[in-house]
């Protein structure tokens, strides 16, 4: 009896372990992409508490994993599992939003005298001006490539990075004061200031950044920010 037991609890963790594996089918978007299947176990019995002890440590595996992932450097070390969740659901929906606009551009024919979102990407990702969008809390939404560059980040990896904590120690409590005053102050109007900003590689640029508020609907809702760097 307790044999069979111990069989039908290996069996039933199989069969919730292959049925968690996601499986696209082909008229989903995601249509292509390899299934990297779960690696397989010689089937043993188990009892419950092996059970549930090997499923907490794959688990963690897991997490951790995830959390290698997320491009916020030193920062995801802090972050619990509802936040390495929460910060991977942002990043998906950004690149999946990305795909989007890229498959747009792709496919996009301008009508003479009538801009697009398409156009406006287009320039922002060209110009040579390093440029990026900020929520309010100062993580990146985006930046173009000039911007990139001048961090030594690659796209994916500056998407989440706080500007904030990207500024050097000696400048960081400044630069805040520069960003609380143009939010609370809801300035639509260029605020400057210079500051040390640390690259990837952690060497120190200066730079003149110019913060613009971006007003919806009479709420601020992100910056535009430009970094003119300087020696």
């Amino acid at each position: 009896g307790g044999g069979k037991g111990g069989a039908n609890t290996m069996s039933s963790l199989a069969k919730e372990e292959q049925a968690a594996i996601p499986h696209f089918s082909n008229s989903s978007s995601m249509s292509g992409v390899p299934v990297v299947p779960m690696s397989s176990e010689p089937d043993k019995r188990l009892s419950h508490k092996e059970v549930e002890q090997r499923r907490r440590e794959k688990a963690k595996q897991y997490f951790d994993e995830l959390r290698g992932l997320l491009p916020y450097g030193g920062d995801s070390a802090k972050f619990d599992k509802n936040a390495i969740l929460h910060h991977s659901i942002l990043l998906i929906k950004h690149l999946i939003q990305e795909l989007e606009q890229e498959e747009a551009a792709s496919s996009y024919k301008p009508t003479p005298g009538k801009g697009s979102s398409a156009d406006f990407k287009s320039c922002f990702d060209v110009n040579r001006q390093p440029l990026c969008f900020a929520g309010l809390d100062s993580r990146l939404w985006d930046a173009n490539s000039a911007f990139c560059t001048l961090m030594g980040y690659s796209r994916m990896e500056v998407t989440g990075l706080s500007l904030l904590n990207a500024t050097a120690p000696t400048d960081t409590e400044a630069a805040n004061a520069h960003w609380q005053n143009i939010v609370k102050n809801n300035q639509q109007t260029c605020l400057s200031y210079v500051c040390r900003l640390v690259r990837k590689d952690t060497q120190h640029i200066q730079c003149s950044l110019d913060l613009n508020l971006m007003v919806k609907g009479g709420k601020p809702v992100c910056l535009l920010v430009a970094a003119n760097p300087s020696n």
